[in-house]
C-alpha cells in the first residue's frame, strides 16, 4: 500500500490559507490546533507517503505552533510516536517539560498519546516519520521516556542514522512486499538505534543484516572521492569479511563494487550539472569522485547514461 498525498497553500486564495493548512495538518497528521502571526500570509506544503505501516512526509512553510491538546487526545483511537528530522531552518519540540530545539540534521521524538507543542521558525522544512507505539515499543521498551530528546545529527550515529532515515525513506514503496515491509521495518530500527544511542541502551532490531547494509553504504557515499576505496576498505570499516559483506550486498541483487561505482557515477553526473562546479573541468569532477582512469570513467558513464559526460553536461 503506498497512498501519495500533495498539499500546496498556493493553490488555494491568500485568505484562505491557513485555514487550509490546518486542515491539512489535521488530516495528515493527528488533531492538533495550529497558530500564525502570519494568517493573511502564509505559505506551506506538505507531501505524504502512507506505507503499509508507516509514514513518511516532508513538510515546509513559515513560522507556526502546531499543539497537541488533551481535547485531541481524548478523541484519538490510535496511537503513535512521531520523529521529526529536521532539513532546513529550525524547530522547538516540547513534551512532558522538556523541549529541544532542532538544527538541520537533528531529530527528536514525540508521542500522540501526550500533550506536545511543535514551534517552526520561517522557511523551515522537515522530514516526519509516523509509527504505531507499539512497532518502537517493541525495540525500545523505554521509548516514552526520551520524546524531546534531541539526536545530534551531528554526531557520529546521529549522522548516520539521519542520512539512512532519508534514504531508506525513498525505497519504503518496493514492489516486492516482503523488500517492502523489510525496508519499513529497517526504518523503525534506525529511529530506535538513533535514540538508543543517546543512552546507551540495546535495541532488539529486526534486521541486523540491513544495518550492516546501512552502514557499509554510508562509509561508500562518505569516501567516493578515496580512489583507493574497495571492498576491502569498506569490509575492514564494518569489520566483517570481505565474502560475507558481499554475500549481503548480493541479496540486493548487487556487489560492493558495483554499488562504489554506481554512487560515484551517480554522484558525477549531479555535479555536472551542479554550477558549484561549473569552473570544473569534466576530468576534474571525475578524478574527485574516485575515478583515475579517465577513459574507463567515459565508458561507464555512456553506458548508464546512454550520453558522454560532454553531453550530458550540456543538456
Amino acid at each position: 500500500m503506498d497512498l501519495t498525498a500533495r498539499y500546496d497553500t498556493a493553490k488555494v486564495a491568500a485568505l484562505d490559507r491557513f485555514a487550509y493548512w490546518r486542515d491539512v495538518i489535521c488530516e495528515s497528521y493527528v488533531q492538533l490546533g495550529c497558530d500564525t502571526k502570519n494568517v493573511n500570509d502564509f505559505n506551506g506544503s506538505l507531501e505524504i507517503h502512507r506505507h503499509s505501516v508507516l509514514s513518511v512526509s516532508h513538510v515546509s512553510g513559515m513560522a507556526h505552533t502546531a499543539e497537541r491538546r488533551k481535547r485531541d487526545i481524548r478523541s484519538a483511537t490510535d496511537e503513535y510516536f512521531l520523529l521529526s528530522l529536521q532539513t532546513a531552518k529550525t524547530s522547538r519540540i516540547t513534551q512532558f517539560g522538556k523541549t529541544s530545539v532542532l538544527n538541520p540534521g537533528d531529530m527528536a521524538l514525540y508521542a500522540s498519546s501526550d500533550p506536545y507543542k511543535l514551534e517552526l521558525s520561517d522557511d523551515f522544512s522537515k522530514t516526519v516519520v509516523q509509527l504505531p507505539k507499539d512497532k518502537l515499543i517493541a525495540r525500545l521498551p523505554n521509548a516514552h521516556a526520551l520524546v524531546a530528546h534531541k539526536i545530534d545529527g551531528q554526531s557520529g550515529i546521529g549522522k548516520l542514522v539521519s542520512e539512512n532515515i532519508i534514504e531508506f525513506s525513498k525505497h519504503a514503496n518496493e514492489n516486492n512486499p516482503a523488500l517492502r515491509e523489510m525496508v519499513q521495518a529497517t526504518l523503525i530500527d534506525l529511529i530506535a538505534t538513533g535514540l538508543a544511542s543517546e543512552i546507551g541502551q540495546r535495541v532488539e532490531l529486526s534486521s541486523p543484516e540491513q544495518h550492516v547494509m546501512m552502514r557499509a553504504k554510508s562509509f561508500i557515499r562518505g569516501n567516493l572521492g578515496n580512489p583507493d576505496l574497495d571492498r576491502t576498505m569498506v569490509a575492514d570499516d564494518i569489520g566483517m569479511s570481505v565474502r560475507r559483506l558481499n554475500a549481503i550486498f548480493a541479496k540486493e541483487d548487487n556487489s560492493i563494487a558495483e554499488y562504489i561505482r554506481a554512487e560515484r557515477l551517480k554522484r558525477v553526473a549531479l555535479e555536472l550539472r551542479d554550477q558549484r562546479y561549473a569552473s570544473l573541468s569534466i576530468s576534474e569532477i571525475a578524478m574527485r569522485n574516485g575515478f583515475s582512469n579517465l577513459q574507463h570513467f567515459s565508458t561507464l558513464f555512456r553506458s548508464t547514461q546512454g550520453i558522454t559526460p560532454k553531453g550530458y553536461r550540456q543538456t
